[in-house]
């Protein structure tokens, strides 16, 4: 008789085993479904990434009013995962735009955020929108760390004209000409970049009078931090360069973007 009831008590005993296996590990598994998905409508920003390419054709100018001039190309790219987009707008055609980013999603959405940056109309000898200071520009010297210049372009017309790795065609072909418009927009698509070559309008640091010697030139997107990144610790590229009457040579470069 004790054998039976001790038969029993076993058997019990391992159904119950088996229930509480089965039950945690059905706990498990729900645990594991709700700490992969998201939920139901959920999407993921695809952020850009706003980084410089190397600085490269730098050269002296010498003008006709006694000025010195530091000139070089300048390239800002994109290599993020999203768009770079910026809207402009204005209620009326006497003011400034003020400016919003375009964020888009992985789920074919996008969602606006509204920046303190602001674009304006002409301003470098060309007849379109510009955003202020998306790049700027400073010279330093070496020796001492003292900042002896700074870019004079303050507006920038940007859109894809660099390919800077992307396969796609160019999503943005332009940055608005039409002085009345109430609105602009501009961008760069991911792969895409946006040159500035040292001929152009105020694309240079004036240095008049400036000794001969070591000195760094460091150019960097978005100093301001408007616009939402991937990356805001990456913006930045410098050479280090000599100068020596009317000749400039480079002697290192530094960290740069490089094309996806």
């Amino acid at each position: 008789m004790s054998r039976v009831i001790w038969w029993g008590e076993a058997m019990r005993t391992k159904r119950a085993v088996v229930l509480l296996c089965a039950a945690a590990a059905a706990t498990l598994v729900v645990a594991l479904a709700v700490a992969t998905s998201k939920p139901a409508g959920a999407a993921t920003d695809r952020l850009p990434d706003l980084r410089m390419a190397r600085l490269v054709n730098l050269q002296i100018q010498n003008t006709t009013d006694g000025r010195k001039l530091l000139r070089f190309d300048s390239i800002i790219v994109n290599v993020g995962a999203g768009k770079f987009e910026a809207h402009g707008s204005r209620r009326n055609t006497t003011s400034s735009m003020t400016v919003t980013q375009r964020i888009y999603n992985d789920a074919g959405g996008y969602r606006d955020l509204p920046t303190t940056a602001q674009m304006y109309f002409a301003g470098d000898g060309h007849n379109h929108w510009h955003l202020r200071d998306l790049e700027t520009y400073a010279l330093t010297r070496l020796d001492n760390g003292v900042k002896v210049g700074t870019g004079a372009k303050h507006g920038f017309c940007f859109f894809d004209n660099y390919r800077f790795g992307s396969t796609q065609a160019a999503s943005y072909t332009g940055c608005g000409y039409n002085p009345d418009a109430l609105g602009v927009r501009m961008g760069l698509s991911v792969g895409w970049g946006d040159r500035y070559g040292s001929g152009l309008p105020d694309q240079y640091i004036d240095v008049t009078g400036l000794t001969s010697g070591r000195y760094r030139l460091t150019a960097m997107a978005d100093e301001a931090k408007w616009f939402v990144e991937s990356d805001d610790s990456n913006n930045i590229t410098w050479v280090n360069i000599r100068i020596s009457g009317n000749s400039v040579s480079v002697v290192t470069w530094g960290p740069s973007a490089q094309p996806i």
